[in-house]
């Protein structure tokens, strides 16, 4: 057996790792072959059961020409490194005072210095690294790591999927891992399919061998280190072989005995053309549209949920605790959540006194159907103002529609690839009708769509009208009643629109609402 190379020699300045590897005379790629089920029960009962050892495993060390195929397989010319365990010293602090990255030359003998580095780039990554944090025994060598970890460490070598190097902690025998795949690229979010099938194949690797859940995968052991620290990882290199992801995911599946997932087969496309498509599309719209309407005037005809529930009194459904006694509190809250939600599908404002009117209606109905013996307990005014401001604020933060109409669905419905060719020809529409207005600004079409434009600014103006006349009746009536003004905040949150557009309308109609908060003799 070996004594792995720890120190190794350093490399030469001006060194171009890339050129090591047009020389290697190995063969790194290999063409991978995928091995059955039964194939992998064979393995893991000769490796596992009966305990033997793999010939293909073992402690080979790592010289300094494994190290320069290693350098030429990343193909960086810089490397992020931190030569103890303060990470924090793998970063500085550049001539803007923003922090960047420390990178090391992979030439000097500063980076071999390094015990940790980044493999990995976020936009360019060629190796997957696993972190065992089991504990075995001291020595540094393969065979002093955890037991059941060599054992499946023995069966993915049997299958041809082993890591390509292993490090060996020389003090408690945990390890990292390192696979050399081929390399896979990300996007400027750091995003991309094969970045993702990466991610899987480590979680993946890592749930079979017991790897490290927290291991960030940035900054790990580094296996070009020369120096004389006694706890640096021993480095032994299996082969160096380029293992394909999706090779390593089937094959991991395999072996463990995972599904893969089922692919969608995509919907056949019914259409031969444009114009055919659009013809469909409006067809199905106009079948949806004659739904809504039998819907609509079926609407009175059906029976109505509410008359068929047993526990609806008066209009009122009540809640029981036991049998005779009615939760009153908690009807009177529901009805008049149920209450506000009406008010504003009919497009009324939800003023506290109808949410208190519907709460105390709902309180005397559960009184006097299931009081139990017990007298009466209506809560104050101040907290029944509370309850109605809070159950506005449940109905304005509500998504609920109010619309009762249906979907076609099924086969009916456009599929994804039909949705993106009716977008793709309307913003190619778009981009023809543009051009419309610049080459015949005063033909048939443009005056047709400025008398579309003139009819929508009109419908526009009197929509803004109406909401300034909404406003200054809400305010009027607030002040007949002796009360104070609503908030802008309260108005736009009844009338469906924004604050601004509420403050706005107040300055044109000289109703500005008073500045900084309520006195307490105006707060009820």
């Amino acid at each position: 057996m070996t004594i792995p190379d720890r120190i190794g020699s350093v490399v030469s300045r001006g060194l171009d790792p890339c050129e090591t590897l047009k020389n290697f005379r190995g063969a790194p790629h290999t063409t991978p072959s995928s091995m059955s089920t039964a194939t992998w029960d064979a393995a893991r009962l000769i490796a596992v059961t009966l305990g033997g050892r793999s010939t293909v495993l073992g402690s080979f060390g790592a010289s300094e020409t494994d190290r320069q195929h290693l350098l030429a397989h990343l193909g960086r010319k810089t490397l992020q490194g931190a030569v103890t365990r303060d990470f924090k010293t793998a970063w500085i602090n550049d001539a803007d005072g923003n922090t960047v990255p420390k990178l090391y030359r992979v030439e000097t003998d500063a980076m071999r210095r390094c015990q940790y580095v980044v493999l990995a780039h976020k936009q360019r990554a060629s190796v997957v690294v696993i972190d065992i944090d089991r504990r075995g025994h001291s020595g540094g060598h393969v065979e002093d790591i955890d037991s059941e970890v060599y054992d499946k460490l023995s069966l993915l070598a049997a299958g041809n999927i082993s890591p390509a190097w292993i490090g060996v902690n020389p003090i408690n025998g945990k390890c990292q891992l390192i696979w050399l795949i081929d390399p896979v690229y990300a996007d400027s979010r750091a995003d991309s399919a094969n970045i993702r099938l990466m991610k899987l194949v480590t979680t993946m690797l890592g749930d079979y061998l017991g790897g490290d859940a927290a291991f960030a995968h940035r900054l790990s052991r580094s296996p070009f280190y020369n120096g004389d620290d006694p706890t640096a990882y021993r480095w032994h290199v299996q082969h160096h072989r380029i293992d394909r992801l999706s090779h390593l995911r089937d094959e991991v599946r395999t072996l463990t005995g995972q599904p893969a997932p089922e692919r969608s087969t995509p919907a056949k496309q019914n259409f031969s053309s444009g114009r055919e498509l659009i013809n469909a599309v409006r067809s199905r719209r106009e079948q949806a549209q004659q739904a809504r309407d039998i819907l609509s005037s079926l609407e009175n005809d059906l029976p109505n949920a509410e008359a068929l529930d047993g526990d609806r009194i008066d209009g009122v459904k009540v809640l029981w605790i036991t049998e005779g006694r009615a939760a009153r509190d908690e009807t009177a809250f529901r009805h008049a959540l149920a209450t506000a939600h009406r008010l504003r599908e009919a497009g009324e404002r939800m003023t506290d006194a109808k949410i208190i009117d519907a709460y105390e209606r709902a309180y005397n109905v559960a009184q006097a159907v299931g009081a139990d013996n017990r007298e009466p307990e209506l809560p104050p005014m101040r907290d029944r103002l509370t309850m109605a401001r809070r159950v506005r604020g449940y109905v304005l933060g509500n998504k609920r529609s109010s619309s009762s109409g249906t979907s076609v669905g099924g086969a009916g419905s456009a599929t994804v690839r039909e949705r993106k060719a009716l977008a793709t020809m309307g913003r190619k529409g778009g981009q023809k009708a543009s051009q419309r207005w610049k080459t015949d600004p005063d033909g048939e079409y443009a005056q047709g769509r400025r008398s579309a434009l003139q009819t929508a600014n009109a419908k526009r103006e009197m929509q803004g009208e109406l909401l300034s006349s909404k406003v200054k009746m809400a305010i009027l009536e607030a002040r007949t009643q002796g009360v104070s003004d609503p908030s802008s905040k309260e108005l736009a949150d009844t009338l469906g629109t924004s604050v601004r557009r509420i403050q706005q309308i107040r300055k044109q109609l000289g109703m500005k609402a008073k500045r900084g908060r309520p006195n307490k003799s105006e707060t009820p």
